[in-house]
């Protein structure tokens, strides 16, 4: 791990706490840029030495999106704080945001062995969810959200692979929960062209990771040649019209230049309503031993897509979540053309504070009075241009209103989602953290949790980087905790010494 020499520094953006990457235990931690305009993480363990990493390449970019602060929507039931974050989640009296984004691990066996895996799975005597299991936590996810769940995240492993998840579907649909998501590889689904019918036929929605068009990029990431396999599996879930998330894991220097290229995909198919691009992240079996040259900042992410969508996207088209650090998630939507047209990003007909103000209760945008508003309001500048293209927005946006707000009153929740998820893509970018970008500030904001069937809810970066690795579902010789020690969400300024 780098070094930044004290010389290289012009500026002090903030102090927070980390982890160091050998015994993780919690360190004081102090964000810089540098005369170059990059931020660095600098820290330093007692007994592990200085750990420096680069964090953006954009320092005034990381600023300005840092300061634009998330609402706060503070969980209940939060436990008292005991160790210090992120030694407490469940979560702990510190945390901020409720739960957006409910993941839950139904199993560990998996039909690949990534390169680029994140988490810790075991396949000898995989863990299954039970039943019992799984509707604890929905009793626990429904309880805490009033009964308005808005979707739960099935992963694994390979969820596929579990001999109930079907079931678990069945169980959502009766219970009231407005989308769940499938996370998979896609093989089986490509194979079993009757199962993708069965999903259809339950509403499920598929997050397909994808990562490459290019085979040598292929089998870096994913450790086996799928592009044959991602290929059949699009098709299928296009025949049979099963709403799909794209999730490629952005990698410099292996697939960056690519990121174009799967925007394309997205306006291309119907059935693909957005393109989650996650950062590569190095935990887990495999991710902790990919190589660090792939490390890529949001910064550099947003910079690739204005370059291989020749300026069709820019950064001014993204805006942060709301419901969450805005450091960790950046956010584009784009109105589609029914007539086959170009799509047209959102900011281009709202101001970028309309959008994140839409974004503000929910992870995705949803029908309601606040988009409702804004779209009438996006009418009204539209008629005042009278451009070309101002023409053809507004034809687009008054057809919207008229399906998803009609004049003899307003439609069921889930069938407005329906039309809005229709006329809408959307790109999110979000930024996962390891031990050694680890930034507590970041946790406490974090709407992304495991969830478990004792009621605990813990935020993804922390649960892949600490949590995982103690539970003998996912570990044949689970690791133990450590003293926790120096756990805490910031420090103060006075608190750090020239090196």
């Amino acid at each position: 791990m780098a070094t930044l020499p004290r010389s290289a520094i012009s500026r002090t953006l903030h102090h927070t706490s980390s982890l160091c990457s050998v015994c993780k235990n919690g360190i004081e931690a102090e964000v810089v840029a540098t005369m170059l305009d990059e931020v660095w993480m600098l820290k330093q363990c007692p007994t592990h030495g200085a750990q420096d990493v680069r964090i953006s390449t954009d320092a005034d970019w990381y600023t300005e999106t840092r300061a634009i602060g998330a609402i706060d929507h503070r969980p209940s039931g939060a436990a008292p704080v005991h160790h210090g974050c992120p030694f407490d989640c469940g979560p702990c009296e510190s945390h901020t945001q409720k739960v957006r984004l409910p993941v839950v691990t139904i199993t560990s066996a998996c039909n690949l062995d990534c390169p680029i895996c994140y988490v810790h799975n075991k396949n000898d005597g995989a863990y299954h969810m039970s039943t019992a299991e799984f509707e604890q936590i929905l009793d626990h996810l429904l309880e805490t959200s009033k009964g308005d769940l808005d979707l739960i995240n099935f992963t694994g492993g390979e969820p596929t692979m579990h001999p109930d998840f079907e079931s678990f579907l069945e169980i959502c649909a009766r219970r009231g929960v407005h989308r769940v998501a499938i996370c998979t590889n896609g093989i089986k689904l490509a194979r079993d062209e009757a199962l993708v019918q069965r999903l259809a036929g339950l509403n499920a929605r598929i997050a397909l990771s994808y990562d490459s068009f290019e085979e040598e990029a292929d089998v870096l990431l994913q450790g086996a040649r799928l592009l044959g396999v991602k290929a059949r599996c699009l098709d299928l879930l296009e025949q049979y019209d099963l709403d799909t998330t794209l999730i490629p894991v952005m990698t410099k220097g292996v697939n960056d230049h690519e990121i174009g290229r799967m925007i394309e995909l997205l306006i291309e198919r119907p059935m693909i309503r957005h393109l989650e691009v996650h950062t590569m992240t190095y935990t887990g079996q495999g991710g902790v031993n990919f190589p660090r040259t792939g490390r890529i900042s949001m910064a550099e992410v947003l910079d690739r897509i204005e370059e291989t969508t020749d300026g069709f996207l820019r950064r001014a088209d993204f805006v942060p979540s709301p419901c969450a650090h805005p450091l960790c998630y950046q956010i584009a939507y784009l109105l589609v053309d029914p007539d086959g047209g170009r799509p047209v990003p959102f900011t281009r007909f709202m101001p970028r504070e309309t959008l994140y103000a839409c974004l503000s209760d929910h992870l995705y945008l949803e029908p309601g009075p606040k988009l409702e508003a804004a779209l009438l309001e996006a009418i009204d500048r539209l008629w005042a241009d009278g451009s070309e293209e101002a023409e053809r927005t507004l034809a687009i946006l008054k057809r919207l209103l008229r399906l998803m707000f009609p004049a003899e009153g307003p439609l069921p929740h889930e069938e407005a989602l329906r039309v809005g998820e229709r006329a809408c893509k959307a790109i999110y970018l979000h930024a996962h953290m390891d031990e050694e970008t680890f930034d507590t500030e970041r946790v406490a904001q974090c709407c992304d949790s495991s969830c478990t069937a004792d009621g605990r809810t813990v935020p993804v970066c922390a649960y892949n980087v600490l949590y995982r690795d103690k539970e003998d579902k996912f570990m044949s010789t689970p690791l133990q905790w450590n003293e926790r020690s120096g756990g805490r969400i910031s420090f103060a300024p006075e608190a750090f010494d020239d090196r």
